[in-house]
């Protein structure tokens, strides 16, 4: 009579299979774990490439399924292995070690939130526009036109916008007063940025650049609890802000040409 050849715990196989595709197949004699074992950095590369080459554009959400999927085989073959496991005659338990890949969901989730799409809407550039100017990053705003321009110039035009906005928001400021909001010094403060008009699908947007202030409303509570309320109101609108969509440009590395979706960039942005 030949002895049943002795397995690991199942809780071993579990472990294996979460730091490898595989790996814990082979551990059972499966060698149907040499295919996932060499599948997992040919999946991981590819899902990386694909990340690079969309992320930026208007296609950035195609990239969450591809991730949830990464992720679905990665759990679905361990916990195949740790059943097929059990089946075998290995001691049970160890369940809950699925929860390590926690960590990797979260951070593959988190990653794709903040950094998907910084191009691929209105919002998202004009959003990244205006934290480069607070922050007085010209390079990196420069970048963001649609026809190259040096730091330079950004640089120097933001110094004329700038005295110019001071200058408005200042007289908006001793016509309404301290509870406006309004502070010359902080002008960001007193700007609104929203978008004005563009055609649904279309391929260009304008966002209007307004001064607006706070003012507080004073009311009662079903006639007879006061209470008030700050409500933002215009007080001009300064300039605007036109961009259009273009296709992505295709890395260099991405040898078939494809299609990758669209990025806003600026057109002009016209302040006096």
């Amino acid at each position: 009579m030949v002895a049943s050849r002795p397995y690991p715990p199942a809780a071993s196989i579990l472990r294996r299979a979460l730091v490898l595709w595989g790996l814990g197949h082979l551990a059972l004699g499966d060698l149907r774990g040499l295919v996932l074992l060499i599948l997992q950095p040919i999946a991981i590369a590819a899902l990386v490439a694909i990340s690079l080459a969309l992320l930026d554009g208007t296609l950035w959400i195609a990239v969450l399924p591809l991730i949830a999927l990464v992720l679905a085989i990665w759990v679905g073959q361990a916990i195949h292995a740790h059943q097929r496991a059990i089946r075998l005659g290995a001691s049970p338990g160890g369940e809950l070690q699925i929860a390590w890949l926690l960590p990797l969901v979260v951070a593959g989730v988190t990653a794709f939130w903040l950094l998907g799409g910084h191009h691929g809407s209105v919002a998202a550039t004009v959003r990244e526009y205006v934290d480069a100017w607070q922050s007085g990053r010209a390079p990196a705003a420069a970048r963001l036109f649609a026809q190259p321009l040096g730091a330079d110039q950004v640089s120097a035009t933001w110094l004329a916008q700038a005295d110019y906005l001071e200058q408005r928001i200042s007289a908006a400021a001793d016509r309404y007063g301290a509870g406006s909001g309004l502070d010359a010094s902080a002008p960001f403060a007193g700007l609104r940025f929203s978008r004005l008009s563009d055609q649904e699908g279309g391929d260009t947007a304008v966002v209007a650049v307004d001064i607006v202030r706070r003012e507080r409303i004073e009311t009662t509570l079903f006639g007879i609890i006061p209470t008030a309320s700050q409500a933002t109101l215009q007080v001009a609108r300064v300039g605007t802000i036109e961009l259009r969509a273009r296709p992505a440009s295709r890395p260099d590395w991405l040898p078939v040409p494809v299609a990758l979706g669209k990025i806003w960039l600026i057109e002009r942005v016209q302040l006096p």
